[in-house]
């Protein structure tokens, strides 16, 4: 058999295709999954039998819908939607694998969660939510509202019932809990950043603004026994405090985000449903109130690293860490999703001059990469590939007749021969060809095998016109208007297509078998 036969050029693209199916859907996500752990070395010596508590933070899942690329159409908006939710759910089933405690989202869970829709279509987009993150039940999971939950500013296009959608369907938006004796502030951004918009457009001091109720400066009034004039009673919460907020704190412009970002810096802005980050002083009220320890912010969709500074009455000023976490869409203009996980340690474990908590990011394969940069080029070369195979070998049909004494006759067209009568099975025997016939003309004009049982002729290799007749022929395959080259355009197009579809059969069947087994559990 040749090396470069069709049959086994279909065999090895095959194999090839199923192989980086295989790793690039399952087994590149189970690699970046074993190489991301917890990180609590640094936080308990290993003999100690107590572990700390661990805390996945989730940041922007933002699930599309119809409404999220209108420009694209209904079919390329629907094809947007299935693999954007598939790789959602692929990247969940990596930060499960990670056994956490708690599951904290940060905000902007869907990308439309604002906007004006009935109600049943806020109930679908919301399941369509919970199957992507299905968790066992015994896993405790919260969420902090973000500005594509329930909006932020005045737009028409933002719904009036969001902020009470949200609180039916995820809970409410301002919580205080507790976990491996530290106090976890879930905290809400959007509407902290509004009601502070607002009591300056009423040119009013923080001291003397009566709070929305229930909203976020209520939240955090009703969250301390004294006034906001001595905020934060630190003989009422004397557990390490973390606060999540949505929306990243204040920075200067130009400040750096670390050397995990994948381009610019969060700097600070504002537009029609957004806010880059929380205005200074309202940011140095969170700091001045809570007293927290660290930040896990989202948001921006990329990995940022700022420390901030808390001017103290005494000594010097308290270094507060925080985080912005990576999104975990493919979607959200960053290459590499990801999420945080952040180990807690209880108060046995506490050793005085070491942190209570440890926090490590989880990067998740580049899946938009995978397919812009492996999967088309892999289809551009296979085409090639199966042309070339095709080329080499050429179309050619043979017609056998049995003759009376059992001895086969092999009929075969030449590589020049009629179209016409080739269509029409107008095969004859031709003349014996004399010692003066030169080659072209018996190539012209077919050539006549006796094959029996114990004998048979080898393939001669094709001279260098051959080969320049063949891809002559397979290029005007191409080109409409021949009539001479009809037949051979068909046959050959019709065995390139079947050679595609024998390769494309077993890695769409893989992708298939994959997607429902990670849609399935």
């Amino acid at each position: 058999m040749a090396i470069f036969s069709r049959r086994r050029v279909v065999n090895v693209l095959r194999i090839l295709w199923v192989l980086i199916i295989l790793w690039y859907e399952l087994g590149s996500f189970s690699s970046s999954a074993s190489d991301c752990n917890w990180p609590d070395s640094i936080l308990y010596p290993v003999s100690v039998p107590i572990r700390p508590s661990h805390v996945l933070l989730v940041a922007d899942p933002q699930i599309v819908d119809r409404y999220s690329y209108p420009s694209r159409g209904a079919f390329l908006s629907y094809l947007t939607r299935v693999l954007v939710d598939l790789n959602l759910r692929k990247n969940w089933r990596v930060a499960l694998q990670k056994r956490p405690d708690v599951v904290v989202f940060l905000g902007d869970m869907m990308d439309n969660g604002r906007s004006v829709m009935p109600e049943e279509e806020y109930e679908a987009y919301y399941r369509r939510f919970s199957d992507i993150f299905r968790i066992d039940k015994d896993i405790p999971r919260y969420f902090i509202p973000g500005n594509h939950d329930i909006g932020l500013g005045k737009s028409l296009k933002f719904s009036p019932d969001a902020r009470h959608r949200y609180s039916a369907h995820f809970g409410y938006p301002n919580q205080e809990i507790s976990v491996a004796n530290h106090s976890l502030i879930l905290f809400d951004a959007p509407s902290y950043a509004d009601e502070d918009s607002q009591r300056h457009g009423q040119r009013k001091s923080f001291e003397k603004w009566v709070p929305i109720r229930y909203g976020a400066l209520d939240f955090m009034k009703k969250f301390s026994s004294t006034t906001f004039a001595h905020p934060f009673s630190e003989e009422k919460h004397t557990d390490p405090v973390i606060l999540f907020s949505h929306i990243p704190l204040y920075r200067s412009d130009g400040r750096g985000c670390g050397p995990l970002r994948e381009k610019g810096t969060l700097r600070p802005g504002v537009g029609h449903g957004y806010q880059n980050t929380l205005e200074k002083r309202s940011s140095q009220r969170l700091l001045e109130f809570f007293k927290p320890v660290a930040i896990f912010s989202g948001d921006d969709h990329d990995y940022c690293e700022y420390t901030h500074q808390l001017a103290l009455p005494r000594g010097s000023p308290q270094l507060i860490h925080e985080i912005t976490v990576k999104t975990i869409s493919m979607v959200m203009n960053v290459r590499r999703p990801g999420f945080q996980l952040l180990s807690l340690a209880p108060a046995d474990l506490r050793q005085d001059g070491k942190p209570t908590y440890s926090d490590t990011p989880c990067l998740l394969p580049d899946q938009l990469g995978i397919y812009l940069n492996v999967y088309i080029p892999l289809l551009a070369i296979s085409l090639l590939i199966v042309f070339a195979s095709n080329i080499k070998q050429g179309p050619r049909p043979s017609h056998y007749k049995n003759l009376s004494n059992g001895t086969q006759i092999s009929l075969v067209s030449g590589a020049h021969a009629d179209i016409e009568e080739t269509e029409l099975g107008l095969y004859s025997i031709p003349p014996p060809v004399s010692i003066g016939t030169s080659s072209k003309t018996s190539r012209a004009q077919g050539w006549f095998v006796l094959q029996t049982e114990r004998r048979g002729l080898k393939a001669e290799h094709p001279s260098l016109l051959e080969w320049f007749d063949r891809i002559k022929d397979a290029l005007s395959s191409f080109w409409p208007g021949s009539s001479r080259l009809v037949a051979r355009r068909r046959s050959w197009l019709w065995i390139y297509a079947l050679d595609i579809r024998d390769v494309a059969i077993f890695p769409l069947c893989t992708f298939v078998m994959i997607t429902w087994w990670v849609v399935a559990h």
